[in-house]
Order: C-alpha cells, then sequence, then structure tokens
C-alpha cells in the first residue's frame, strides 16, 4: 500500500515547520496592520478603511512530471488557479498577481509554453501578471519551481472566514478538472518503478497528460456569487484534501461523494492507496466546497452551474470531517 508519507512529504513536520515559524510573527505593522490571524486562505491588510488580500503558492512538484513530458502547457492554470482560487475564499477579488519562477530548467521553447498557459488562465481570472522574478539556481533547484503571489481587494463587513458557518448548513461541492496540482509526489511514487503505465491510453489520452490538466479556475462565478449572498464559508479543496474545510470553523462536515471520477480510482488502484488516505491527499474530484444556508442551497447551485455542482452534505454538531458513504472520519487537522 503506497502512503504519502513514503514519497517524501510529510504534513505533521511541515505543520510543525508552518506553526514554528508564524510564532514568531509578532509584528502586526504599522499604518497597514495585519487584519487577521496567520493561516486561512489568505492575509488581509487593513487599507483605506477595508482590506488588502495577499495570498502566496506554486505548483509544487507537478512540475517534475510537466518535464519529464515536456508539456508545459497547461501549468499557468495551476499557478494561476492555485492562487486565486485561495483568494477568493475569505471573499476577496482577486486583482493581480506577480510570478516567482526558479530552477536549472529555463530554456526558450519551455518558457514560452508557460507564458501562454499563464496568460489563458490570467485571461480566464481576469487578472493581469503584472511582473516577477525569474532566478537561475541550478545547485539549488534540479528542475523549475513556479510560484505565484495574487494581490486581492476585500471589503470590511463581507469577509468569509467561516465564523457564521453553522448546524444545518448545506455543503455544495464544485467539480474538478482532474488532480489540479495536489497529491504530485503520492502519483509519482505510484509510477516510480512502471513509468510505462504513464504512456498507456486512458478514456482516449495518454494517462500523463490527464494527470497534467491544469488547475479549474473557479474564483470569477464565485467571487460575483459573494456579493449575491450570504455565503458561510468557502473551501479549497488543496493539499491536505477534505481536512480544508476545518480551516473555516471547527464544526462537524457530514458529506455524501458523488461517484469517484475514473481518473482517481484508477491511481487509487495502481497505486494500492486507501481511500482514507486518498481523501486527505487528493481532491477527489470536487475541487471547492461552498457553505451557504439551506434557503440559498438552489441559488448557489444555479449560479455555480458552470461548475456541476452537487450536494455534498450539512454541517452538523461535533468536530471533524465524516464521509458518510466511504464510512471515512478526520479529526482536526489544521
Amino acid at each position: 500500500m503506497t502512503k504519502y508519507s513514503e514519497s517524501g512529504v510529510d504534513f505533521d513536520s511541515v505543520g510543525n515547520f508552518r506553526r514554528s515559524i508564524i510564532s514568531e510573527l509578532t509584528f502586526k505593522g504599522g499604518k497597514y496592520r495585519r487584519a487577521t490571524d496567520i493561516g486561512h486562505y489568505s492575509g488581509l491588510v487593513s487599507f483605506m478603511g477595508n482590506y488588502i488580500a495577499i495570498h502566496t503558492d506554486n505548483v509544487g512538484t507537478k512540475t517534475i512530471m510537466a518535464l519529464e513530458h515536456k508539456y508545459m502547457d497547461e501549468l499557468g492554470y495551476d499557478l494561476v488557479g492555485m492562487n486565486v482560487n485561495d483568494i477568493v475564499c475569505m471573499g476577496a477579488e482577486p486583482m493581480a498577481m506577480v510570478d516567482y519562477i526558479a530552477g536549472s530548467v529555463l530554456d526558450e521553447d519551455s518558457g514560452r509554453m508557460l507564458g501562454r498557459s499563464i496568460n489563458e488562465a490570467c485571461r480566464e481570472a481576469g487578472i493581469p501578471m503584472v511582473g516577477g522574478e525569474t532566478a537561475s539556481v541550478p545547485d539549488l533547484v534540479k528542475g523549475i519551481d513556479i510560484s505565484g503571489t495574487v494581490v486581492g481587494y476585500l471589503e470590511r463587513g463581507k469577509v468569509i472566514t467561516g465564523r457564521f458557518v453553522k448546524e444545518g448548513d448545506r455543503i455544495i461541492g464544485l467539480e474538478s478538472s482532474g488532480f489540479h496540482s495536489n497529491g504530485f509526489s503520492l502519483i509519482r511514487r505510484t509510477y516510480e518503478a512502471r513509468p510505462d503505465l504513464l504512456n498507456k491510453n486512458f478514456h482516449g489520452e495518454k494517462l500523463w497528460k490527464k494527470l497534467l490538466k491544469g488547475t479549474r479556475i473557479y474564483s470569477k462565478e464565485v467571487y460575483k456569487l459573494t456579493q449575491e449572498l450570504d455565503i458561510h464559508g468557502i473551501a479549497h479543496i488543496t493539499g491536505g484534501g477534505i481536512r480544508n474545510l476545518l480551516r473555516l470553523n471547527k464544526k462537524g462536515y457530514r458529506l455524501t461523494y458523488p461517484k469517484i471520477p475514473d481518473l482517481f480510482t484508477k491511481i487509487i488502484n495502481d497505486g494500492g492507496i486507501s481511500y482514507q488516505e486518498a481523501f486527505e491527499v487528493f481532491n477527489m474530484g470536487i475541487g471547492m466546497m461552498v457553505i451557504a444556508s439551506k434557503k440559498d442551497e438552489d441559488q448557489v447551485i444555479q449560479e455555480l452551474s458552470k461548475f456541476n455542482p452537487q450536494e455534498l452534505g450539512i454541517v452538523v454538531s461535533g468536530r471533524g470531517v465524516a464521509v458518510s458513504n466511504y464510512g471515512l472520519k478526520y479529526a482536526n487537522y489544521y
């Protein structure tokens, strides 16, 4: 049975390292003060009576597979999507991005492919890429690391933290385009001994190309929804899987998942990965969850029809996340 920890990813160590850094970040600023605790989907800074939201993220080890198959064509969607999808979880409207690209593989062809992909993703998100930094650091990065930072704007009184999530609220899931940009260390571990399997056709396309499908961008439509309805919480399902719900409010989240997409079940079966592990590593076909009151559920589904929304479950008493139809339970993680 393949486990994420065997691929070198240790959530506990990362969490401890992150907390040790945050414990030292006691300065909250002068004129522009930090307005939230560190650790949510983005940070807020007070600005002229409202807030500037800031978030940073990277594509991760998905770039290793992209380089192996010389396919950078969709990584821009991962770069932009991982950032704008996070910042909108706070109710902020993305404004602009900068990127930071570092590594030893910085040839012109790769640059053009990546640039086109970033431009297409920015167009879909409705924001410009205004600059950034490119660094050749072959002694530090063997390959390429693609990261970025997004800035957004948020009116005071419209912050969404999950504070108002309550029992009886409905959880609506938005369909993902695939694995997005998480869990690739485990996927690569799965095919480490049999890389030839990645070149097999799967539903009419090479498996590796299916896996490199870019991250779905939800931000524009979800932000519009936050301006129309009283949305209680938004969770971007990334690293940590469904436990991302617990970043909102330490409530109980009881889910019933729709049919898991074939691409996920293939990776699970090929890797001998348990469903307990899979749900806390992959998005399992649901890239974002929106939490709203029962009276607003139908309108949320209607407004977000582009993402094939699914009624996933309900907020209950207690603390943790349960996937009822798989018999899975997860305690507080964040």
